[in-house]
């Protein structure tokens, strides 16, 4: 059977295993991708139970001060890992076949990254009383002093796993992220239950972090043979030098990326108010978890674009791409037509204005999952630099766009101007990424056609079964018919086709199975 244009169906990736080292071998991109989608479904189980208890017991206004507190050290995490993960990363995906290699860039990075986020995570604790007073809200200051303690274990939970996941090892990221959301969820509970507040849920996550990151350490030295009394050399080329330059493109990029997914909440924090960053808040929490997909994606076909391996794969990143879009385009529908009795569900009542926004919020819901994999691409492509100008320009739309929508149509302007961000965001990555490797844009934008027309199929069947209340058995047989609709739809274009479909099952399957390496 032949897919669309013509081509054989192809997997989303290969599940060929690399032979070069017994200490790295490659488990397979496919394996490595649900690996990472695995890990990040359980992580997402916990954080949407820990979501949707803290929007309860803290309520709209409690909530608020901890998605304020979380949204400002967002803002720092980035500076505290001063660009080194992604960094780090793209030169240990070039070197990943010589593990002494490994081991010295791995060391070189530690050296460089943890006082970094010492320094980051001080600089917040000791500014958190002022922070507090400058938005009015004394309750702010001890979650912004224990997210103080989180940003410096999110930053070397970030290097580490960025370092397994360079080397095509994402069994150890996945360990990460489970003993992450298991912690923090299980601590914040416990400490909110203790009758701590926001305060405690902070310290929650704090306790998470750094509990996965000593694991995450101590997993990455056995994955790489344990310490050496004598360091190994560093590859030529490779040094404080060459990486702390790509790292400060990287870190431009990150900060400006930090302040582009954070300024919405800031700017409703400072324009309205607490509540009302509740409810925005609480909505993009949930929301995020639907990215998941493109980040798990990226873990299994961005390393394989490094040229220290040779030639990118072109190919299978446009067949990465393509899939993204089709199995995001399922949460449009239940967004858009389904969103009063989804926030109804999961939030409860306070958040009457959120429905609004998670309609608005479903375009820049469908286009994240593409722009995780489309991003990080351009990184292991070694082309970081190119990145900057266009962060800078979104940067100054976001905050403009943001100021202007919220003034003029409310809090639901936020989410307006979220999507305009991330259409202009993806479109000029898009462009980076046709500069450096052959993308099949012509097929992409019909696989997105064919996906928006399976979407409103999927949108009349659940528009038939109702809009506000829904039954138990309305929710059932809205999912299951709406998902039916979806797929037939995507058939009938001939967007998949039934042996594409069972080339897939089988890749999945395959990379399932168990391996003789862990």
């Amino acid at each position: 059977m032949v897919g669309p244009g013509g081509r054989e169906p192809v997997p989303v990736v290969s599940a060929t295993a690399s032979t070069t080292d017994d200490a790295l071998t490659d488990p397979g991109a496919v394996r490595n991708t649900l690996l990472q989608f695995g890990s990040q479904v359980a992580a997402a189980a916990f954080t949407a139970g820990l979501t949707l208890y803290l929007v309860r017991a803290l309520g709209p206004a409690g909530y608020g001060v901890y998605a304020l507190a979380y949204s400002i050290g967002g803002l720092l995490l980035f500076p505290a890992g001063m660009g080194l993960p992604m960094a780090v990363g793209r030169f240990l995906a070039d070197h990943r076949e010589n593990l002494g290699h490994v081991r010295a860039i791995f060391r070189l990075g530690l050296r460089l990254q943890l006082p970094a986020a010492v320094i980051t995570a001080a600089g917040l604790f000791a500014l958190s009383g002022l922070l507090a007073d400058a938005y009015g809200e004394p309750r702010l200051g001890w979650p912004l002093r224990w997210m103080a303690v989180a940003v410096l274990g999110q930053a070397l939970f970030a290097y580490v796993s960025s370092m397994v996941v360079s080397i095509r090892r994402v069994s150890v990221s996945v360990w990460m992220y489970l003993i992450e959301s298991a912690a923090e969820t299980s601590g914040s509970v416990t400490l909110v239950v203790a009758g701590t507040g926001a305060a405690g849920a902070m310290l929650g996550k704090a306790i998470g972090y750094g509990i996965a990151t000593i694991a995450g350490l101590y997993l990455t030295l056995h994955l790489l043979g344990g310490a050496r009394n004598r360091p190994d050399a560093l590859p030529e080329k490779v040094g404080v030098r060459a990486i702390s330059r790509y790292a400060g493109a990287m870190l431009v990029v990150d900060v400006t990326w930090s302040a582009i997914t954070q300024v919405d909440v800031l700017l409703i924090g400072a324009l309205l108010t607490a509540a009302d960053v509740g409810s925005f808040g609480a909505v993009v929490r949930i929301l995020t978890v639907v990215g998941y997909l493109g980040l798990a994606v990226s873990a299994g076909v961005a390393p394989r674009l490094s040229l220290g391996g040779g030639a990118p794969d072109a190919r299978l990143f446009n067949e990465a791409i393509r899939y993204l879009i089709i199995a995001q385009g399922v949460v449009l529908a239940p967004m858009v037509v389904w969103a009063k009795p989804i926030v109804a569900l999961l939030l409860g009542s306070g958040y009457g204005s959120a429905d609004g926004i998670m309609r608005v919020l479903a375009l820049w819901c469908f286009v994240g999952a593409p722009a995780a994999l489309i991003t990080v691409s351009v990184t292991y492509l070694g082309e970081v630099r190119r990145r900057v100008s266009i962060m800078l320009a979104t940067l100054v739309l976001g905050l403009a766009a943001t100021y202007v929508l919220l003034r003029t149509v409310g809090l639901v302007g936020a989410a307006i101007a979220d999507d305009l961000v991330q259409i202009v965001y993806v479109s000029a990555h898009v462009w980076i990424c046709s500069r450096l490797i052959p993308i099949e844009l012509r097929r992409l934008a019909w696989s997105t056609a064919r996906t928006l027309v399976a979407g409103g199929a999927m949108a009349l069947v659940l528009f038939a079964l109702g809009t506000s209340h829904l039954s138990p058995g309305q929710w059932v047989a809205g999912l299951c018919a709406g998902v039916a609709a979806y797929g037939g739809m995507l058939l009938l274009t001939h967007e998949l086709s039934l042996g594409e479909v069972r080339v897939i099952a089988h890749q999945l399957w395959k990379a399932l199975r168990p391996t003789v390496h862990p």
